[in-house]
Order: C-alpha cells, then sequence, then structure tokens
C-alpha cells in the first residue's frame, strides 16, 4: 500500500516510527509536517515549515486569548461531558483559522499534487489534524476513494478535542492513550510504536549514590512539584542524587538519563509515556502512576506504580537493593519490546484496513 501520514509535527518520534516500520513491511510510506519538532525528531520527508503554528509567539496569543481554554493538566477529561471537540472560541477566532486555511492551501496542494497524492490508498492523520482546519482537502482525498485513518497522541483530544470537520471523515479511529478511549470511545486503543534498538543499550552505572532521574517536557502535566518535593524527602535519608533532565536536546537528554539507576514518569490521571518507554528500553526500574482501570487492563507490567503520596515508600526497596532494579529493568526493557514494537503496532493498525 501508498501511505501518507500527515502531522502537525513528529510527536514523540511516533509518526517516524510509524513511517520506518510500513516501509520495513513493504509499504511505501511518506510523513510530511507542518513544522519541526523542537525535540529534534526530525526524520520527516517533508516538512511544510508553514507560519501561524504552535510556536513560542502563537502559545503566548492563545493563552492570552483563551487561558481557560488551553489550561493543560495531569487529571483526566470527565467522560461526562461527552468528547471533547473543536470550535473557534468566537467569530474572531473563526475568522483567523479561515484566514489560516487560504493562506496556506496552494503551498498544501503544490506540495500533494508533486507526490501525486491521489494514487495513494491512505491517507493516515497524526494527531488528528487534517492539512486546514475545514476538512476540505481530507474531504476531495476521500471523495477519491482514499482510506483516511486519524490517530490521536496525548493533548491533541484532551485540550483541543477532534476536529468536526477532519474526524467524521475518518473510516478508522485509533489512540496510543488509554484515557481517550473513555473520552472518545470510537477510538482503538494501540501501543504507542516505539523504537527500541537505539535505546536498548548496556549502560554500566557505577556511582557512589543512587541517581534518580525525572525529564518533564511540561511541569504540570508530570506532577514535577510533588515529585520533588518526595525526592527531597528520600534525599535526607539515603544517598542519592537528583537528576533533574529538562529544556535539552533530546540526544543530550537520553544520555543524561541513561546515567541514572532510577526513573520517575510522571504522576498523575495520565498514565505513562514516551519518557517512561526510553527509560524502560535502557534497562532503567521506571515509576508512574498508573490508575486501576489502566493497570487492569495493562495486566502484569513491569512499572513502579506510585502516586504523590507513596513515592518514598515505593521507591525504597529499590535504592536499597542492585538485585531489584535490575530484575525490573530486565522486565521493562523486555516488555517495551513485546508491547510496543512499531512493527508490531503497525501490523495490527493495518491489519484493519482492508487492502
Amino acid at each position: 500500500m501508498k501511505i501518507l501520514h500527515f502531522a502537525v509535527e513528529n510527536y514523540a518520534g511516533v509518526p517516524g516510527n510509524m513511517v520506518k516500520a510500513e516501509r520495513e513491511l513493504g509499504h511505501e510510506s511518506y510523513l510530511i509536517t507542518l513544522y519541526r519538532s523542537s525535540q529534534r525528531f526530525n526524520d520527516e520527508d517533508i516538512c511544510l515549515n508553514l507560519p501561524f503554528v504552535a510556536k513560542k509567539y502563537m502559545k503566548y496569543m492563545k493563552s492570552f486569548l483563551f487561558p481557560e481554554e488551553r489550561r493543560i493538566a495531569n487529571v483526566r477529561k470527565d467522560e461526562k461531558i461527552g468528547t471533547p471537540t473543536w470550535k473557534p472560541a468566537n467569530v474572531f477566532i473563526d475568522r483567523l483559522f479561515k484566514l489560516r486555511d487560504k493562506y496556506w492551501e496552494r503551498k498544501i496542494r503544490n506540495v500533494l499534487n508533486s507526490i501525486k497524492v491521489d494514487t495513494f490508498d491512505v491517507l493516515f492523520l497524526d494527531g488528528g489534524a487534517g492539512f486546514l482546519r475545514s476538512g476540505r482537502i481530507v474531504q476531495e482525498l476521500k471523495n477519491l476513494g482514499i482510506k483516511i485513518v486519524v490517530c490521536y497522541y496525548g493533548s491533541d483530544l484532551r485540550t483541543r478535542g477532534i476536529i468536526p470537520s477532519v474526524d467524521r471523515m475518518a473510516d478508522y479511529r485509533f489512540t496510543v492513550e488509554y484515557d481517550h478511549t473513555i473520552l472518545y470511545p470510537e477510538a482503538q486503543f494501540i501501543f504507542a510504536p516505539f523504537e527500541l534498538a537505539e535505546y536498548a543499550k548496556p549502560v554500566c552505572r557505577q556511582t557512589e549514590k543512587i541517581r534518580i532521574g525525572h525529564a518533564p517536557t511540561n511541569r504540570l502535566i508530570k506532577g514535577t512539584n510533588g515529585i520533588l518535593k518526595q525526592l527531597y524527602q528520600l534525599q535526607r535519608r539515603y544517598p542519592i542524587e537528583i537528576v533533574l533532565i529538562e529544556n535539552l536536546p533530546h540526544q543530550q537528554a537520553l544520555s543524561l538519563k541513561e546515567s541514572c539507576d532510577i526513573f520517575i514518569d510522571n504522576i498523575g490521571e495520565l498514565g505513562y509515556g514516551i519518557n517512561g518507554l526510553e527509560a524502560l528500553a535502557m534497562g532503567i526500574p521506571t515509576a508512574v502512576e498508573i490508575l486501576p482501570d489502566f493497570e487492569e487492563f495493562l495486566g502484569d507490567h513491569p512499572f513502579i506504580n506510585i502516586s504523590k503520596d507513596t513515592i518514598v515508600e515505593k521507591l525504597i526497596p529499590f535504592i536499597q537493593s542492585e538485585e531489584l532494579r535490575k530484575e525490573y529493568g530486565d522486565r521493562g526493557n523486555k516488555w517495551v519490546r513485546d508491547h510496543h514494537d512499531p512493527i508490531k503496532v503497525v501490523k495490527k493498525v493495518l491489519n484493519c484496513i482492508p487492502k
């Protein structure tokens, strides 16, 4: 099959991992993004580099125009309110999106024509964004018989919500976030495709202090303040070193993470993320908060299940026992391989799409 992925950015390398796995399986697959990832996951085939996207100046404008709508937290949305759905906040915002669509459309169409988009079998909308907020181009491609697949990744559904003009055209919907399946039951859960090979390296960690790492991309989402508060308590009782990995290029962040003996992904209601998978793949025992329903869904897993009040008690056995750290590290590496291998994930997705 010929598969075209379109994403706002190469979120945590996930769209890129999908494309690589599809190619390994013999499909002709491409990735187009609106702009390059700040984390330097820059293996897209085409980057449109379009203006008026989620750069710092746009994020500031959004927070000023509608701060409540864009507030991000580490708690689940209330399922009783229904599926989060995007709509313009007011007439002014609606006109801005229409102007942006008009400005973008010619360049997007030129790029799609250059790759002969009408010859593709599948359009995969990573993050649920169409090329235009109007959904016009996606509608045209669907009319040509191209299958439309939408996959949601995180805040795209929690804070922005589905884009009705795009989502209504989806033939298949997937998500890599468990809480999305509660908010939007039409989305089928898949494990995030994660490229294990580049992380699964034996690392020699021989330091006098136990190094406990944490890497917040957003402190509020990760529950960083609560994590640090508990780690400071641990530091008064045990010889530990807190390794805060923040605002660094991805490769530098990985180098620091490799030096850790224990890693804390996050606390809150959203479950583990790519940060945690990286640590597991490195053979580092990894702590994260997992709510009971998600834990039941996962079954046997290698995470140290913590909460804001139990970090100290849950980590003490791992600080005291090198053997326990190795046991959980080995389990974690195997679990990532068994569940998040991109080939397995892509096969599950493509098996849903008739050839």
